[in-house]
């Protein structure tokens, strides 16, 4: 068994949980090493120190003042959330907007530069298939003018 092996089961070997086999290796390792041997000592005073300490008791109001704590976060904490996804979506909507206009700026400046191959523009028609009555009779976008000429 080696040095690391030990060390890695100081704390099984202090608290006897390691079986027959195991546990004489350790004894015999230990017997010719003094760096786990200290190891182990040091391992068993702080475990001697921690044992012997007392636990504090609790305040007797702690668990009113926990209850407490909890209403007053769970009926506060849902308003700050709406107020953080309306400022969340206000500027994704305002960052989105300001995408929009600079590609549409760039865009609209990078075609005028370059020459049109054709005319791409729509013409707007009466649409007379309802006959006129009011129902459908408005200016009405053909796509007559968009095919390849």
């Amino acid at each position: 068994m080696n040095c690391k092996t030990v060390q890695s089961r100081l704390s099984a070997y202090l608290d006897r949980e390691l079986g027959g086999d195991e546990l004489l290796q350790m004894r015999a390792h230990m017997s010719v090493c003094s760096d786990c041997r200290s190891e182990a000592e040091g391992l068993r005073a702080l475990k001697a120190l921690i044992g012997g300490m007392q636990c504090p008791e609790p305040p007797e109001d702690l668990a009113e003042r926990l209850t407490a704590n909890m209403l007053r976060q769970r009926y506060e904490e849902p308003r700050k959330t709406v107020r953080f996804s309306a400022l969340m979506f206000a500027g994704v909507s305002a960052c989105s907007m300001a995408v929009t206009l600079l590609v549409l700026t760039y865009s609209q400046g990078h075609h005028q530069d370059q020459p049109t191959a054709r005319n791409n523009s729509a013409a707007i028609t009466q649409d007379g298939a309802f006959g006129g009555d009011g129902f459908g009779s408005g200016p009405m976008l053909s796509a007559a003018n968009f095919g390849p000429r």
